[in-house]
């Protein structure tokens, strides 16, 4: 019993040791020494061994596994005071002893200096004991302390010093340099400064000290030193290097051309003239010597003096001189002033003020107060002007546009009462100006008041704006609002009783606008059977008949053709003459027909006729009932097909409001016009004329009816049509055309004489005008025939029978009559035998006669005749 406790005691301390290795092995692979913290998963290093192996509080099993797996210093294998070094590529690590230890587990050296004793290269001395001889930079018992070289501040010159391993290293500032900053630099070494200037070296800079004639940072700049202008007089300065040069003006001297030459030095004046020196000349002044002339050398006229008063001309002698008066004046020196008003001088209305009279004076001065001052006539009287003239005798206009008056662009127009600004319109800004000079901005066209396109005309009257509408044609009123276009359908009339006669002597004037395709038609008729006014279209022409009472009819016309459907305007004026006028376009002076009035006076009482009738005259009652109309047996055009537009009796407009129910016929407003041709209605290339109420076709032969549609062509009843096609085409072959198949597709093959993809065109064989000499062509089928003129024949007309053929003929014929003389002469003596015989014979049978028939007498057949037959 009591070995087993020995034994027992041995086993577990076996099994304890043995556990401790086991444990130990896994917490040390790399055969070295742990840390302290070297053991994980919660376990801890005990203690080291001389086997190198750490014992770990906890004996987990995968403890050591998980402490060694990814790098073996992560157990901190090495003593506290040793580093571990993993080695790279391998699964294991080294520990690096501090200085004085040693050995695998940095155990302290075995004497003062091992291998290891000194840091950063230092030497150990055993002196007696261990001691380290540091290099520059460090200290400590094992050189282990870094020194600051920078504490001694070795860098000079404001240098900033920067420490080092080893070291230190001075960063300089400008203008030194060397380790220590020590050396100034020179920076004139590199010559910086130009043109022989003197450099000054200084601390980080330098100056260059420059020549006269240089300037610049580094002289290189050359001085203009005609820069300040230091020549005087005009002088021209020529700049040089350091200096500059003074070219002088012709008078000048010095340096600078401050001198003026005294031309009077030399004494150029004559005769005592006095000289005034000027630059680079000099002038004579001559006055109280007697003499003229650029030097006072020329004696002087005795009328130099201007001994002639009131303007007159003073005319030289040898030793005297004479005096031409004004009219006016008088005496020896035309000093006497005669009565210059009397003879009326001042035109114009100019009134003529005496100047030698005292009254005169005072007028003068009352009228200069209120007036500019007038020119003097040089006779003793003076013109005071109205406005607007000017001269001695107001025989001048005042240009008053000649100072600009008119502002904004404004036309200035002269006239005898002053001026006229014709004010523009600025169309980039859309201004109006007005006013006396344009200097107004007119207003009264801002809010665009005129209506149906009429232009805006503005005004100003006494600070006042307003505006003027000028309408478009079709347009009246004072903002464009009414209209004037009136249509008549034929048939029709407008009856309108004139208002007020316009006052005398100021004539008066019928004016409006008509547009028709009628070659007759009645415009205008005013008056009664007496005396009337009647505008007519007549053959396209504008006619104007005037009829008074029983004095010779006045007719007037305008050659120029108006039914073409256009608008045309005409204008008669009825004064001392009657002026009908077409107011179109292209219409210029030959549109203008001029006849002494039939009127007395002036021609007014034309416009105080009562009745007028526009478009036609009425025949029978008026709608109303009241008055009978068809007294009016005028003869006329017919009644109006078409339009009139802007109708003015004199300065009475008649619009739509003038259109009444028992006063009109066939009128309505504005202008109806259909364009019947545009539906084409006429066929086989007929041409369409646009009639007022329908359409009339101009057909081509043979074609004819009312859309060219009826035409007869023999030469269909022998070429019938034929019909030609398949399932692509469907055609009908006209004139005898031929169905053929041509590549494949159906075509009409067509007769000579027509052509066309349906051979309907017949050829017109005239378009080449192939008939010579006037000749008529005539189309055939196929063919022309040419009707020729009396001198030419031929298929063409081409023979001239005037030139040579007709004296043929005549030479034929009296061939002709030579053969023929012997048989008439016994074809005479045959018949009087013959008569001989039956008067002796026989009785006379007129049955018989008769029934011998006709007879030849020279080129035609003929009957006998009848007082022949009855003989």
């Amino acid at each position: 019993m009591a070995l087993w406790p020995v034994n027992g005691c041995v086993l577990l301390c076996l099994g304890v040791s043995l556990l401790i290795s086991v444990k130990s092995s896994f917490c040390n692979k790399n055969d070295t020494k742990c840390l302290s913290d070297s053991c994980q998963s919660n376990s801890t290093c005990k203690d080291f061994s001389e086997d190198k192996s750490c014992r770990c509080s906890d004996t987990a099993v995968h403890v050591d596994k998980d402490c060694a797996e990814e790098d073996p210093c992560l157990c901190s294998p090495c003593p506290g005071h040793a580093a571990c070094v993993h080695v790279p590529g391998e699964r294991r690590s080294l520990c690096s002893c501090p200085p004085g230890h040693s050995g695998a587990g940095c155990h302290p050296a075995a004497g003062p200096c091992g291998p290891r004793s000194c840091l950063h290269g230092g030497v150990c001395r055993q002196d007696p004991g261990a001691v380290c001889l540091c290099p520059a930079g460090y200290a400590g018992r094992f050189c282990e302390l870094d020194l600051d070289e920078c504490a001694s501040s070795p860098c000079l010159h404001g240098a900033v010093c920067r420490d080092g391993a080893d070291g230190y290293s001075c960063f300089c500032v400008p203008g030194y340099q060397g380790r220590r900053c020590d050396v100034e630099v020179d920076e004139c070494v590199s010559e910086p400064c130009q043109n022989a200037a003197t450099g000054l070296n200084e601390i980080g800079r330098y100056t260059c000290l420059c020549p006269r004639g240089f300037s610049g940072v580094n002289c290189e700049l050359e001085v203009d030193e005609c820069w300040s202008q230091p020549c005087l007089n005009g002088a021209t300065c020529q700049d040089a290097v350091g200096a500059y040069f003074c070219d002088c003006a012709p008078g000048f001297l010095g340096d600078r051309c401050e001198l003026n030459v005294d031309e009077c030095a030399s004494g150029p004046c004559l005769h005592g003239g006095l000289c005034v020196d000027g630059a680079n000349r000099y002038s004579c002044t001559c006055a109280g010597s007697g003499f003229t002339g650029t030097r006072c050398e020329t004696l002087m006229p005795p009328c130099w003096s201007e001994p002639c008063h009131n303007n007159a001309v003073c005319e030289d002698s040898a030793d005297s001189y004479t005096c031409h008066c004004q009219p006016g004046y008088t005496g020896a020196q035309c000093e006497t002033d005669l009565d210059g008003c009397g003879s009326g001088p001042c035109q114009a209305g100019g009134r003529c003020v005496e100047l030698s009279s005292e009254t005169g004076r005072e007028r003068l001065a009352r009228l200069l107060s209120a007036s500019r001052r007038p020119k003097t006539s040089g006779y003793g009287y003076v013109c005071i002007c109205p406005p607007g003239l000017t001269g001695v005798h107001c025989e001048e206009d005042v240009a008053e546009c000649s100072s600009s008056p008119c502002r904004n662009g404004g036309t200035c127009v002269n006239s005898p009462e002053g001026y006229t600004c014709h004010c523009p319109y600025d169309p980039r800004s859309g201004v109006f100006y007005g006013g006396r000079d344009c200097s107004d901005t007119l207003l009264g066209c801002a809010d665009h008041p005129c209506l149906n396109n009429g232009t805006c005309v503005p005004h100003i009257h006494d600070g006042r704006h307003g505006f003027d509408c000028l309408c478009p044609p079709g347009y009246t009123g004072s903002r464009c609002g009414t209209a004037t276009t009136l249509s008549f359908e034929g048939s029709g009339f407008l009856w309108v009783s004139s208002g007020l006669a316009p006052a005398r002597n100021s004539g008066c004037t019928i004016g409006l606008r008509f547009q028709t395709v009628q070659p007759a038609a009645l415009l205008l008729f005013q008056g009664d059977q007496d005396t009337f006014v009647m505008l007519e279209v007549l053959a396209g022409f504008v006619h104007l008949t005037v009829q008074v009472g029983d004095r010779p009819k006045v007719v007037l016309l305008i050659p120029h053709d108006t039914s073409d459907g256009g608008w045309h305007a005409v204008e008669a004026t009825f004064a001392e003459a009657v002026t009908l006028a077409l107011r179109d376009h292209p219409c210029l002076e030959p549109c203008i027909a001029r006849a002494p009035s039939p009127f007395e006076h002036d021609g007014s009482s034309a416009c105080a006729l009562q009745n007028s009738f526009f478009g036609g005259l009425p025949e029978g009652r008026a709608h109303s009932g009241d008055a009978l109309l068809n007294v009016y047996k005028i003869p006329s055009a017919p009644s109006l097909i078409g339009c009139l537009q802007d109708v003015h009796l004199d300065s009475n407009a008649i619009t739509a409001e003038n259109v009444s129910f028992d006063r009109s016929l066939n009128v309505r407003a504005g202008c109806t016009r259909k364009d019947w041709c545009e539906s084409q209605p006429c066929h086989n290339r007929g041409r369409c004329l646009n009639l007022w109420l329908g359409h009339r076709c101009e057909c081509h032969r043979p074609y004819h009816g009312r859309g060219c549609h009826e035409g007869r062509f023999c030469r269909y009843l022998r070429l019938p049509p034929t019909l030609c096609g398949n399932e692509k085409t469907n055609l009908t072959c006209y004139n005898g055309g031929n169905c053929t198949e041509f590549q494949g597709e159906m075509k009409c093959a067509c007769w000579p004489g027509f052509t066309g993809e349906r051979c309907d065109k017949d050829i017109d064989e005239c378009a080449s005008d192939p008939c010579l000499h006037g000749g008529r062509c005539h189309d055939l089928l196929n063919g022309f025939r040419c009707a020729c003129a009396l001198a030419f024949a031929g298929p063409r007309c081409e023979l001239d029978l005037a030139d040579g053929l007709l004296s043929d003929v005549f030479t034929a014929i009296g061939s002709v009559t030579l053969a023929l003389l012997p048989i008439l002469f016994l074809a005479v003596v045959a018949s009087v035998l013959a008569s001989n015989k039956r008067a002796t014979q026989g009785s006379y049978s007129p049955s018989r006669q008769e029934k011998d028939g006709s007879r030849m007498e020279m080129w035609s057949v003929m009957d006998a005749p009848a007082v022949e037959r009855l003989i």
